[in-house]
């Protein structure tokens, strides 16, 4: 197998998999409007022999469901439903609740004690705007 067609098979499995519910939703749509395709060909038969009458009321119900599951495919592989699940997800998800700081020391608290950084913390808080520390 060459390189090529493992990185395009892998591609394609990756995307399928990605994609699963959407891409199985356009099959069931494709499915439907083929088999109600090859349905309507023995129903056209049948109701031309024995009741000609329902034959164009029955193309039209046929032309509804096909053309009805090709709006739906489409519909399904619009621009921007593939990013959607993530967008609304985002938009759904709650932020997250801050939690209460108990008084136990944690590793960071022994940093505040050090001179050095209390120092360097002091003189980068002081700096002046234009960049020059005031004598220190």
């Amino acid at each position: 197998m060459s390189l090529y067609r493992f990185a395009r098979t892998t591609a394609l499995l990756t995307l399928a998999g990605r994609y699963r519910s959407k891409l199985f939703k356009l099959f069931i749509a494709v499915a439907i409007a083929l088999v109600t395709a090859w349905v309507f060909d023995d129903i056209a038969l049948y109701l031309d022999g024995h009741k000609p009458e329902w034959l164009g009321p029955a193309l039209v119900i046929k032309t509804l469901v096909v053309y009805g599951a090709l709006v739906y495919a489409f519909w399904q592989l619009r621009p921007g439903s593939w990013a959607e699940p993530k967008a609304e997800q985002a938009a759904t998800a709650k932020p997250p609740t801050p939690q209460v700081a108990d008084d136990t020391p944690g590793p960071l608290d022994e940093l505040l004690d050090k001179p050095k950084l209390v120092k360097r913390k002091d003189a980068i808080l002081e700096k002046p705007a234009n960049g020059k520390t005031s004598g220190k």
